[in-house]
């Protein structure tokens, strides 16, 4: 199964709605990756050794980890959508998930203190996940009476950038989240 090679003829707005990205935004980073990958081998030739896995293409492994981001459903039903083991399938959303994070260059936090200051906006969602099976409590929130996941995303109002993601647990507070950037910022000063 190919999820790619089904999901590419849908409507845009389908796409767009499946992955959270634009057909050419998923082009764009497709290229990126491939020649981050290509540069990775180059730089370190024992990656190129031993048996190829052609069990998932590249763009489905993309796909993978955007879906998970997306809708982050279990490793157990994102292996049943993708047609692969569950623990194959945690592997590759961590490689994946990695060289994105690689490629697409974010600011770091001591770059958003030392710019200029300009009009942020800042705004921290919970999205709920399934009931932990250790330290439950610190996933749950009282607020959504939920076990629940926090994201801070702070943008630029007059650019539209987004400058910096933070991912809490659902029990820490929306300020404490967003109190946590300017510490980890003050130390590393320092």
């Amino acid at each position: 199964m190919e999820p790619y090679k089904e999901i590419i003829h849908c409507k845009p707005q389908k796409f767009l709605r499946m992955t959270g990205i634009t057909q050419k935004n998923f082009s764009d980073l497709y290229d990126k990756i491939e020649q981050h990958i290509e540069n990775e081998k180059k730089l370190n030739p024992l990656k190129r050794r031993g048996l190829k896995s052609s069990r998932v293409s590249l763009q489905d492994c993309i796909l993978l980890a955007l879906y998970y981001i997306r809708h982050y459903p279990t490793f157990q039903v994102l292996g049943n959508v993708f047609g692969i083991q569950e623990s194959y399938c945690h592997k590759v959303y961590s490689r994946y998930v990695r060289i994105i994070a690689n490629v697409e260059k974010l600011p770091s936090r001591l770059d958003l203190i030392d710019n200029k200051r300009e009009t942020l906006i800042v705004d921290v969602s919970e999205q709920p996940i399934e009931r932990p099976v250790k330290h439950q409590k610190q996933y749950y929130s009282g607020k959504k009476k939920r076990h629940t996941i926090k994201a801070q995303i702070i943008a630029c109002a007059t650019t539209g950038k987004v400058l910096s993601v933070v991912c809490a647990k659902g029990k820490k507070h929306d300020f404490s989240v967003f109190t946590y950037i300017e510490r980890v910022s003050f130390f590393k000063k320092k």
